[in-house]
């Protein structure tokens, strides 16, 4: 099979099967992170001991040089292929608002969840940085398409708007340059890579957070539970357009059709749904924990 559609849209099994992965793993590390972290407040809520002797191991997992590492590869290849699909779509303008209501849904429920114990609120996490990325995408994209729009016809005009949609990610590939040269830099310490900031947290709280959002801070703690700044991730976004300016609108597109088949459709599924599993689980987990522990309560 060379190509799948859905609806109207061409779809690269490949693509789905990397976003399947990515998202498979966060799943996974969302669990462990319930397993030490929410797990023990609903221990104590319900009077139960519910995988307590699961927790050492979580943390373990938490800490772990694999985890670190990994994490690290799994987000960035995860915002490389958002910004490779936001080639393959006009509609990121309509894309990004979606993504950010529910971004704001989850800050005001994890929000009213940490009143109750019940982890940490999410002030600008995965889906916040994700609208955003988007969004500078479709803004720097149609910025593109507009000029490209009044240079005329012929091959050299064609030339040249097909340049001009690189726009988004030389965008980002210069952001992580300036970011990575003056504003941060990659420090690998005792087998764990890490992002240091060179901006000092030289302002008042509110001021911090707000900054924050926009750029990491030197020892500053982000006062959320998931924390993603719009740079250097949302710069991955843009830079992602580059590969799919470049690979998949080109004949490079379809050069891995031919190992298309049924072996990836689990992966494929997962990455098709990459957006409302991520999104989904980030509740059913916890209700899942709370159900299980609410059962044991009535026999103990």
């Amino acid at each position: 099979m060379v190509r799948r559609f859905c609806g109207k849209s061409e779809r690269f099994w490949e693509l789905d099967f990397a976003r399947g992965i990515c998202v498979l793993l966060m799943v996974f590390d969302h669990f462990m992170y319930c397993l030490f972290d929410i797990m023990p407040s609903l221990n104590e809520m319900f009077g139960t001991s519910l995988f307590a002797e699961a927790e050492d191991l979580a943390i373990s997992w938490w800490l772990s040089d694999l985890r670190v590492n990994g994490r690290l590869l799994v987000i960035t290849a995860f915002f490389l292929l958002c910004g490779i699909s936001s080639t393959l779509t006009r509609g990121n303008f309509r894309r990004c608002i979606p993504l950010a209501l529910v971004a704001a849904g989850i800050s005001a429920v994890t929000a009213i969840l940490e009143q109750w114990g019940l982890g940490m609120r999410v002030l600008f996490g995965v889906i916040h940085m994700l609208a955003a990325g988007i969004f500078l995408y479709a803004v720097f994209d149609e910025a593109a398409a507009a000029v490209g729009a009044l240079l005329g016809k012929g091959r050299a005009s064609q030339i040249a708007r097909n340049l001009l949609r690189l726009l988004p990610g030389v965008v980002g590939v210069v952001l992580l340059i300036w970011y990575f040269t003056a504003a941060a830099q990659f420090t690998f310490t005792d087998g764990q890579w890490e992002i240091i900031s060179k901006i000092p947290a030289q302002w008042s709280e509110e001021e911090n957070i707000l900054r924050a959002t926009f750029v990491y801070l030197l020892n500053f703690r982000y006062p959320s539970g998931d924390y993603f700044p719009i740079l250097p991730w949302a710069a991955v976004v843009l830079a992602g357009g580059i590969i799919g300016r470049l690979v998949y609108h080109t004949d490079a597109r379809y050069a891995f059709s031919r190992l298309d088949g049924a072996w990836n459709s689990g992966f494929c599924f997962l990455g098709r749904h990459a957006a409302v599993i991520y999104i989904a689980h980030m509740v059913v987990i916890p209700v899942l924990f709370a159900a299980a522990a609410f059962c044991v309560s009535l026999f103990v």
